[in-house]
């Protein structure tokens, strides 16, 4: 299976008046296409770390002393690099906020569109002052805004015949993508396939009104000043210069992309499940409770089908009825869009659910990696049948704690960072690194436990 994402021994350094913390000491990782791989670990040991790292996001006292980050045959991380090598022991912080502001040039292209991120808290990640709608629609509009274009174009466009005939398709094919896509591309109604399959595939209205829903798609009331306009934006893939900085085009581009931008929102927030979304895009996000907050973030991460999704700690900040719900909600997501998804918590119960591969993270390195099913029933790493060992059952089980604590990253053990924990250290743990280990066709392990093996 082709890799979506790529991590080739990745490290990350904070330089802090207190020392330089090892955060990420040469992680290994590989994302299949369509899947999703979980990372578990103690709070501390780099997983927030590493999607940051991946989406370029770190703050300017970070350096990344080496590795790589391959996304569609790219290295993200290789400016960064380039100057943490040059600086050496000299790494000024000032200086590396000049690379960063060029690494986010080179990202912007990316950011949202090729790769995407739900962080950890949703009320902090939204902007209190601003609405819903806004904040979803403002995601497309500054990085596909053909797309809005195209949409509302297509609808104008649109005959009855063409809707009728997108009906018959939909109903002979249950849905299939390919011959709508098929259809409006030889149409040229591009934009016209999500609108319709938005509403066919919605579970809360019957059939009866889904049908009456797609028949007047086509029912917009024309303008023909806003429509050339727009025709303008669609073929040119963006907004022109012109219409950037003409006050009047400027203005008539803007509203007619965000109106569209809001209804484009209300089928995200409608298909992640939120009730009433025509109101809840008007709202604020005080407004909401956590699971809809969680679900706005959500949406803003899949507005403009990224490939690869990152989600840090998506349950974190809810109740478990709410967690519950976000965990069918992500089942539901990779069910019906085409990307790969990294899951990271410290819940290995929660990755259970959703998750097809789970990397085992300590101390900024991934010591286990393996199908859900085999790190639950037959983990291999110490660290990894410590953890398992302690997640709660209805059994009378005894759960059993890790002694010790994570160790200090500006001073780091020598050889295994978990030896100094391990109930099985030997000598050698504590004087050389442990490499990756296959066992299996599907397991990975750093442990010298494994070595004559």
């Amino acid at each position: 299976m082709a890799a979506a994402l790529q991590v080739r021994d990745l490290q990350v350094h904070f330089h802090t008046r207190r020392g330089v913390f090892r955060a990420l000491n040469g992680v290994n990782l590989v994302l299949r296409e369509g899947e999703v791989l979980g990372i578990a670990g103690e709070s501390g040991c780099g997983k927030s770390t590493l999607g940051l790292t991946v989406m370029s996001l770190l703050p300017r006292n970070a350096a990344v002393p080496g590795g790589q980050v391959i996304y569609d045959e790219r290295n993200l991380v290789n400016l960064q690099v380039d100057y943490a090598k040059s600086a050496g022991d000299r790494f000024l912080p000032k200086r590396n906020e000049h690379v960063l502001k060029r690494v986010n040039k080179a990202m912007a292209s990316i950011r949202g569109v090729g790769l995407s991120m739900v962080f950890q808290e949703p009320m902090t990640s939204l902007n209190p002052v601003l609405t819903i709608g806004f904040q979803i629609a403002e995601a497309v509009y500054l990085h596909n805004p053909a797309l809005l274009a195209k949409r509302r174009l297509a609808r104008e466009a649109a005959t009855p015949q063409d809707l009728r005939e997108i009906l018959r398709l939909l109903e002979e094919n249950e849905g299939d993508e390919a011959p709508i896509r098929a259809y409006v591309a030889a149409k040229s109604l591009e934009g016209l396939e999500e609108q319709a399959l938005f509403v066919w595939r919605r579970p809360d209205i019957h059939r009866a009104r889904k049908e009456k829903a797609i028949l007047t798609l086509g029912e917009v009331e024309p303008r023909r000043f806003e429509r050339s306009i727009l025709g303008v934006v669609a073929r040119a893939g963006s907004i022109p210069p012109q219409f950037r900085w003409i006050p009047i085009f400027r203005k008539v581009v803007r509203h007619a992309l965000f109106r569209e931008g809001y209804r484009k929102a209300e089928e995200l927030l409608t298909s992640l499940g939120v009730p009433n979304a025509d109101r809840v895009v008007r709202m604020y996000p005080h407004e909401l409770s956590g699971g809809m907050r969680q679900r706005v973030v959500i949406a803003i991460a899949l507005a403009n089908n990224p490939s690869v999704v990152i989600m840090d700690e998506p349950t974190s900040a809810v109740d478990v009825t709410v967690q519950a719900q976000i965990l069918e909600l992500i089942r539901q997501i990779r069910n019906t869009i085409h990307a790969s998804f990294i899951v990271i918590s410290h819940d290995l119960s929660v990755l259970a659910e959703v998750c097809d591969r789970i990397a085992i993270m300590y101390a900024g390195r991934i010591v286990e990696i393996a199908p859900v099913g085999d790190t639950l029933t037959h983990p291999l790493h110490p660290y990894t049948q410590l953890l398992v060992s302690a997640i709660p059952t209805l059994d009378r089980k005894e759960i059993v704690g890790i002694r010790g604590e994570i160790p200090d990253m500006r001073d780091p053990p020598s050889g295994c960072a978990f030896h100094p924990r391990c109930p099985f250290a030997f000598g050698k743990c504590a004087t050389h690194v442990p490499i990756d280990i296959p066992q299996g066709k599907e397991q990975l392990v750093a442990c010298w436990l494994y070595e004559a093996k």
